[in-house]
């Protein structure tokens, strides 16, 4: 881990089209937005987990907090859109689920290399290979631990507790898009998140 991650938090949101490889759908009239059926371009290793994936903001949608994370620490509220790709299952509990789309919203206490006190939730809306729906997962994230690495895991730790993965963990690894000296001294209000997200 390095030495900035921060918050990873956010508000439910339909997810928009995209047009990178693994881009989601333009919906049609009134129907919702779904992924196309295209995977990630690199699986994220599954290991012997019940699911891992690559996980990402979608493009144009970095999460946001407010206030801006600074240097010293205070409470952060934390919101934002994930899409998961590339999802692999390791231990065959889960090979139909394929791909995500999370609606994360959090709060804790953050600085540029801390956070603690982070409870929120995070709704996953799964998709299958042919990128059709496939069903909806509810995590209540939390963890009470100073982190000095890489804070933005923190807001991404926590347990599935109703649909698909029901009572697995989950922990994510973000890699960070700013180093501890800038966000120090110029503050952080969006990131644009990319990495995996484990579950089990």
């Amino acid at each position: 881990m390095k030495p900035t991650w921060i918050i990873a938090a956010a508000v439910a949101a339909t997810p928009p089209a995209l047009t990178t490889p693994h881009a989601w759908t333009t919906p049609r009239a009134g129907a919702a937005a779904r992924p196309a059926a295209t995977t990630h371009p690199r699986a994220a290793s599954a290991d012997r987990s019940a699911l891992t994936c690559a996980v990402s903001s979608p493009a144009g949608r970095p999460l946001t907090f407010s206030p801006r994370i600074g240097l010293t620490a205070r409470p952060v509220s934390a919101r934002g859109n994930l899409q998961l790709t590339g999802c692999l299952s390791g231990d065959g509990s889960a090979p139909y689920l394929r791909s995500g789309w999370v609606a994360l919203k959090s709060v804790g206490r953050a600085s540029c290399a801390s956070a603690r006190q982070v409870h929120g939730t995070a709704r996953i809306t799964w998709f299958g290979l042919d990128g059709r729906p496939v069903g909806t997962s509810e995590v209540r994230t939390r963890a009470d631990r100073l982190a000095t690495q890489s804070p933005a895991d923190s807001f991404l730790t926590g347990t599935v507790v109703s649909g698909p993965l029901a009572r697995e963990g989950v922990r994510g690894t973000i890699t960070p898009a700013m180093g501890l000296l800038a966000c120090a001294t110029g503050g952080l209000s969006t990131l644009s998140a990319a990495g995996r997200l484990t579950f089990g």
